[in-house]
């Protein structure tokens, strides 16, 4: 899957967070990252945009993974805290691929595969550069 190795290569986010590219497949995207103290928020606790990166670099995965897409609508419930040390796991898999749209829906579970987060999103596809040409000099 070139697309989302160039993608995955791409993105600083993910290598500044440190997030592992588990699994690519079409439609489905695995990913995971160990809950630092860095990550931690006041309560001591993972802070809830580690969460959402997880869950948003899966389906990034899931949907990139059948066309060039950017997320446009996100819907992410917590129901757990992730704790320090941890390693979690976010799962995406594509429901709806038309022409105008994608959903997926997706997963945060802890290394012993409790949910600590579900969601859907929704992306739009788009042209691979559409953005790179805005961010030229002068786009």
């Amino acid at each position: 899957m070139e697309r989302i190795e160039d993608m995955w290569q791409g993105d600083r986010l993910v290598s500044e967070l440190g997030l592992k590219l588990e699994a690519a497949e079409e439609g489905h995207g695995r990913v995971s990252v160990r809950v630092e103290e860095r990550f931690l928020n006041a309560h001591g606790i993972g802070h809830g945009v580690l969460i959402f990166a997880l869950a948003d670099a899966a389906f990034a995965v899931a949907t990139n993974s059948v066309t060039d897409a950017v997320g446009i609508q996100y819907s992410l419930n917590v129901f757990r805290a992730a704790l320090p040390g941890e390693t979690l796991f976010g799962e995406a898999r594509l429901l709806h691929r038309g022409k105008r749209s994608l959903v997926c829906e997706f997963t945060v579970v802890n290394e012993a595969g409790r949910t600590l987060a579900q969601g859907q999103a929704t992306a739009l596809p788009v042209a691979r550069d559409a953005y790179q040409q805005m961010a030229a000099p002068g786009g």
